[in-house]
């Protein structure tokens, strides 16, 4: 069993014939100009001639990259089969099939022999994350990407339903906005919860061997770039598994070639790592330009009629409002599905962002979950960012196939108690 290591989530497995790539986001800037790979991808579109399966985890960009499978030339796409989770809106697997791919849903929990000696199973986590499981040649490689559970009893029952675990594969720093900028204390608990999720995770799996990965890119915007400071890097994830929690670490950079369950010299591969992220550190960040009132006020309303269309007007209507302070405008704004987006003085913002994520978080169903995860935001002191978040969860849900429900708007109500306790700015 071997893997060509390929980039931050994505590595080639090869054995029994098969040859499955997980996750391929291979270039390009993702999350809103949020984020990009820290280190260069050496595998090229023209490399996969001799894959077989695409395994794809979850939605989202550096997992999920249409840009990236489109760049795959059109003779490969129709040799190869996607593996992908069932989901009721199938957005996934429509862009695979409309590209040329072979496409195979795989059922929560079901193995599924690609080769003779080859089964693959894959199970969900929350609203879009999955694990994979792969079992050849008397191997289990467990591949966890994302999927982060609250509670131990929902990891040992994958553990009972796999068995020994002889790789596992997981994400080892933060992926989301971990405080403001001179908010360290909060940064550091963000990258120590990861350090912790690890722990569990080892504790639970038990596996033979480890490869810390899912983590290997930086915040490449202007205004998360302080982020960066505080992620968990390569050779203290190293040191903590391997001597903390006595699990030998193999860490792979892009290019590398490894027999899986071999032994490993992981200095090179850090030793590249670390000059990556010292050029990074000094690269100058992205900048987005700025969005007139008039178009976000055009994009929010557009907003509102695609939101009423798949769901009750009435309960959008009841929604609380929220407020941003919009920083390159210089103006405070309130949006609601009720009134849409005004211009407000004499509030308090529950959230502060540029007026491009705002424009973003309009545009996309997924606009709300991508400023989340790429943290071009602030939240003042006082401020409630989750009543901002909630109202963006609206098409969150519509994206999966659902409608949020009434039980969504109890916890808007909490939320509504809670603002008018609080003391006002």
């Amino acid at each position: 069993m071997l893997i060509d290591w390929v980039n931050n989530a994505s590595f080639i497995l090869e054995s029994a014939g098969v040859r499955l790539i997980c996750d391929p986001w291979l270039d390009g800037t993702i999350f809103n100009s949020g984020w990009k790979l820290l280190s260069e991808t050496k595998l090229r579109y023209e490399d996969f001639g001799d894959i077989t399966h695409i395994w794809l985890s979850h939605e989202h960009p550096d997992h999920f990259s249409p840009p990236n499978l489109r760049s795959i030339p059109e003779q490969y796409r129709r040799k190869i089969t996607v593996l992908f989770h069932e989901t009721k809106d199938k957005r996934v697997v429509n862009v695979c099939r409309a590209l040329g791919f072979h496409v195979q849903e795989l059922a929560e929990g079901e193995p599924v022999d690609l080769a003779k000696d080859f089964r693959l199973v894959s199970g969900r986590q929350g609203l879009i994350d999955s694990w994979m499981a792969v079992f050849s040649e008397g191997k289990t490689v467990l591949n966890m990407n994302d999927c982060v559970y609250e509670r131990r009893r929902d990891m040992e029952a994958i553990k009972s339903k796999l068995g020994k675990v002889d790789l596992l594969l997981s994400q080892f720093s933060f992926a989301n906005w971990v405080g403001n900028p001179g908010d360290h204390a909060c940064h550091k608990e963000h990258a120590e919860r990861k350090f912790a999720e690890v722990r569990t995770q080892v504790q639970i799996f038990k596996p033979a061997m480890f490869v810390p990965f899912a983590s290997f890119i930086y915040f490449c915007h202007a205004e998360n770039f302080f982020m960066n400071q505080a992620v968990n890097h390569i050779r203290d994830v190293y040191r903590f598994v391997s001597q903390e929690l006595h699990v030998p670490t193999v860490v792979l950079y892009p290019g590398d070639h490894w027999e899986v369950g071999a032994a490993h010299d992981s200095d090179e591969a850090m030793r590249r790592y670390d000059l990556d992220y010292g050029r990074m550190m000094t690269t100058a960040p992205e900048t987005t330009a700025s969005v007139t009132m008039s178009k976000l006020q055009e994009a929010a309303q557009a907003f509102i009629l695609k939101s009423a269309s798949r769901n009750e007007r009435y309960l959008l209507n009841a929604l609380v409002s929220s407020v941003v302070q919009i920083r390159d405008l210089g103006i405070l704004v309130e949006f609601s599905y009720h009134h849409g987006l005004t211009e407000v003085t004499g509030k308090h913002p529950d959230i502060i962002m540029s007026s491009d994520s705002l424009l973003h978080c309009l545009s996309y169903d997924w606009g709300g979950e991508c400023l989340a995860i790429n943290g071009r935001y602030e939240v003042p002191a006082g401020g409630h960012p989750q009543l901002f978040f909630w109202i963006f969860r609206v098409p969150a849900h519509n994206r999966l196939g659902s409608t949020f429900d009434l039980a969504f708007l109890a916890r808007q109500a909490v939320m509504r108690t809670v603002r008018a306790i609080a003391p006002q700015w």
